[in-house]
């Protein structure tokens, strides 16, 4: 056995931890891959084959924003992983609708410094930046692919969701410019799908009180004054800074889920339990902190390949030392290389909301190709709405869904995702007729 075939023997996950049922049809790993030798700098990463003929699904690479959160917490146990923690901390119930239905799924921890990843040189915490983290998410591909050299050539794509709107696209264009330059596509990348992402912090910060106004959050009088004196963009000055200055999110919304406000809390009682404020199927806003609990129990770091006695957290807030303002240039010259281009938003978000978006968008000034319509699930739902652009852009909405899509509405998040490989459009019409 070489090197290589080792370390990918001794990544591989018989089990993890709780998993119910005990024994599934498709294949986990998880482990570090070493991304910079001379300064000892790894990113973790849990792979997951699809259960339904691995070998002919595509690659999908799985980046979480914050920046600084999970993909391992966020996107793998509470969104589209095979998995979700139970309350108890301890077990895992399956997801249904996981994503590695139809793609074999790597998620990663990045940068150093969240979850599980780490260097031995201190500096690096330090040098965090979007261009660095590109950087090192293209290396641990390559890395990666040397350890599953099965999957090299394999349709690969990124996904992602909130602040991965930069982690995404920069990294596919660190891919996409090698290829131009060597002539090579060792990746194979094919497109992006980007979920409730940040391009712009002008348009986030218009879009953000203008989703409060459009959902009865903030009043008439407020958004008035606020769109009087603030044209949200550099030049804004103190007389926007005062029509601002009034708004504080607790006292003029309350005490509602920034991430879907139309979600139950979570309540954290005196006795150190916590609950759900009411019932939303298939959602429990608490479930992070189930998961903070499984993934700091040394039984479940063992039997993952973690570190033992690593403090993980769900999020590690950092600011990126080189954070551009907006991502449309970086996402346009992505559309004109052919690359396939999707983004979508849960239409409840007030954190990344669909409102800012559509203002990313309109600057793209791409030309409409298919007109916004209804797209359906195979249930006859409406599952949102779509509409594609030259260049094969594309820019969905899922109903009723929050910041992290998967979790709130699996089944039509898996519709879609499905749709994006495929590169088409899902269905624009009803099955049912009354």
């Amino acid at each position: 056995m070489d090197y290589q075939a080792a370390l990918k023997e001794a990544d591989k996950v018989t089990a993890l931890l709780g998993q119910q049922p005990p024994r599934v049809n498709f294949e986990q790993y998880a482990g570090y891959v070493t991304v910079d030798e001379e300064h000892g700098r790894a990113l973790f990463y849990y792979f997951v084959e699809s259960p339904n003929d691995a070998a002919s699904k595509p690659l999908v690479l799985r980046l979480n924003g914050g920046p600084g959160c999970s993909s391992l917490g966020w996107g793998a146990m509470m969104e589209l992983g095979p998995f979700r923690v139970s309350p108890d901390g301890k077990t895992l119930s399956r997801n249904r609708d996981a994503w590695n239905n139809v793609a074999n799924v790597i998620f990663l921890e990045s940068p150093v410094g969240v979850g599980f990843s780490y260097s031995n040189t201190s500096s690096d915490y330090d040098e965090r930046g979007d261009r660095s983290i590109a950087v090192d998410s293209y290396i641990f591909l390559l890395n990666w692919l040397e350890r599953f050299p099965e999957y090299k050539g394999r349709d690969f794509n990124i996904a992602g969701e909130s602040y991965a709107g930069h982690y995404v696209p920069q990294l596919a264009s660190v891919i996409v410019a090698v290829r131009q330059r060597t002539g090579k596509n060792p990746t194979s990348l094919k497109g992006i799908f980007v979920g409730n992402p940040l391009l712009d912090d002008y348009h986030k910060d218009k879009g953000s009180f203008e989703f409060l106004w459009n959902h009865g959050v903030l009043s008439d009088e407020m958004w008035a004054n606020i769109t009087e004196h603030c044209s949200f963009g550099p030049s804004d000055g103190i007389l926007c800074k005062e029509a601002k200055l009034p708004f504080n999110f607790r006292n003029f919304v309350g005490n509602i889920y920034l991430y879907n406000i139309y979600a139950p809390i979570c309540i954290h009682a005196p006795n150190g339990t916590a609950y759900s404020s009411s019932y939303l199927a298939g959602f429990d806003p608490c479930i992070s902190n189930y998961i903070t609990v499984y993934f700091n129990s040394p039984e479940v770091q063992k039997a993952i390949h973690a570190r033992i006695k690593t403090h993980w957290s769900n999020c590690t807030r950092f600011l990126p030392k080189d954070t551009p303002k907006t991502m449309v240039p970086t996402i346009s010259w992505l559309v004109n290389t052919r690359l396939r281009v999707w983004v979508y938003s849960g239409d409840m978000d007030y954190v990344c909301p669909i409102t800012a978006m559509r203002y990313s968008v309109k600057d793209l000034n791409l030309t409409i190709t298919k007109p916004w319509r209804p797209w359906y699930t195979p249930a006859n739902e409406v599952g949102g709405y779509i509409q594609q652009y030259e260049g094969g852009f594309t820019f969905a909405s899922v109903r009723g869904a929050g910041h992290t899509v998967p979790s709130f509405q699996p089944k039509r998040s898996l519709v879609l995702f499905y749709s994006f490989l495929k590169g088409v459009l899902p269905p624009a019409i009803s099955l049912w007729h009354p």
